[in-house]
């Protein structure tokens, strides 16, 4: 349960004004998290929205849940994008036609923000890209089966919420990531780092998820992938 501060903090007037919108930008596009180095124009690049949306009266975030006839991540949860087509200007221009694509929301709705730092996943950089959709009934969303099995929206009260925050350990990685419960379906992995990075630039003062051991996945000259462990300690691990 939210303090009367926190509750007047996540109204939508107070989060979507113009000053907390160049706050959260500002913040976003300063944000260090994975420093990409030697960058190689020929690795596969990809871009997700991040869809900030009113449902039922309260801001939140719009999640997909992939389909279960993906080979790749089938049925786990996910924000609406995918790969870079030839035909696509720049990577916010693959979240917006993915978006179409998955969920039938027309770039003409989607008011985009900034986008973020490239994020290396997998040998693809994925540019995440923050943006205001306006009110949404997922439930009322044409979703294309194929692709997408669910769309729901957590609200942005349960994701800053601390009771409803978890952690998972990738053991064959060394690697700890944020994760949220709050929603209908487990919110985590590379999805969970993705809110926990937005939460933390558009909502400072009310979102404490903090990570307290977190070794970050990054390429080395020759290719290979390494583990840098962080020197903090006493995490809580969730199990998966």
């Amino acid at each position: 349960m939210s303090s009367p501060e926190h509750a007047q903090a996540l109204r939508p007037e107070k989060v979507l004004s113009e000053s907390n919108r160049k706050s959260c930008i500002e913040r976003l596009q300063s944000y260090k998290l994975l420093k990409i180095e030697n960058y190689n124009e020929s690795i596969q690049e990809a871009a997700v929205l991040v869809p900030l949306c009113i449902y039922k009266g309260e801001l939140g975030l719009l999640y997909t849940q992939r389909s279960i006839k993906l080979t790749s991540n089938g049925g786990q949860v996910s924000f609406p994008g995918g790969m870079r087509d030839k035909c696509d200007a720049n990577l916010e221009e693959t979240a917006l036609r993915e978006t179409w694509e998955e969920l039938k929301i027309p770039k003409e709705k989607i008011d985009v923000w900034t986008t973020a730092m490239l994020i290396l996943k997998n040998d693809v950089n994925v540019m995440p890209v923050l943006a205001y959709i306006g009110e949404v009934e997922p439930e009322q969303l044409e979703i294309n089966p194929d692709e997408v099995e669910e769309a729901f929206v957590v609200t942005l009260e349960k994701l800053c919420d601390p009771t409803l925050h978890a952690y998972t350990r990738f053991k064959n990685f060394r690697l700890c990531l944020p994760a949220f419960i709050g929603g209908k379906y487990r919110v985590w992995g590379f999805t969970g780092m993705i809110t926990h990075i937005v939460l933390e630039c558009l909502l400072p003062d009310v979102y404490k998820h903090k990570i307290q051991q977190v070794n970050f996945l990054r390429k080395d000259t020759s290719g290979e992938v390494e583990a840098k462990p962080s020197t903090k300690q006493n995490i809580t691990l969730s199990k998966i």
